[in-house]
């Protein structure tokens, strides 16, 4: 898998799902998420993805202590807008750069004996996963609670799963 060519294939499918979908829905608590919404989700997602690009730059990675911007979770097209703006600085990752992940709300300034080493080829993959996670999770909320709307069938679904699909449906 090209960790690279997933997370902006994934990137894209959020964006397309975000252009379906209009804000009273994106922000609707839903009971199936415990009151929570599909833009809490989505915010979620971009959370992982924002702390890519900054370990991209810093070395570093806390995914507890990501940025949860609440205009992320409300506005579905500054959402969109900002997930694209991410999309070429992860088209230009190394993977192979290492990197060091923290975890908890951990403070960089403290002993890093908790800290475990990764890569950012590591990472995006993670992140990528994540995010499947994540879509599948929607795609549930979204079915039980706005059936009307047509979603990609392929949302949240992973790629050597929908490859496998293909090759029984032969």
């Amino acid at each position: 898998m090209n960790c690279i060519l997933q997370s902006r294939g994934i990137i894209l499918q959020i964006c397309n799902f975000l252009e379906a979908i209009d804000e009273s829905i994106y922000t609707a608590p839903l009971s199936l998420f415990n009151q929570s919404s599909v833009g809490k989700h989505v915010r979620h997602i971009h959370g992982f993805f924002e702390c890519l690009v900054t370990a991209s730059e810093l070395g570093v990675v806390n995914y507890d202590k990501r940025n949860r911007d609440p205009r992320i979770e409300n506005d579905p097209v500054y959402c969109k807008i900002s997930f694209l703006e991410m999309v070429p600085k992860i088209e230009q990752m190394d993977t192979n750069k290492e990197l060091v992940i923290l975890s908890g709300m951990h403070r960089e300034d403290q002993d890093l004996k908790g800290a475990i080493g990764s890569t950012l080829g590591r990472e995006i993959i993670y992140a990528f996963e994540h995010a499947l996670h994540h879509l599948a999770i929607v795609k549930m909320g979204m079915r039980a609670h706005y059936p009307e709307i047509v979603l990609d069938e392929n949302m949240g679904v992973a790629p050597s799963t929908i490859e496998y699909r293909n090759s029984c449906a032969q």
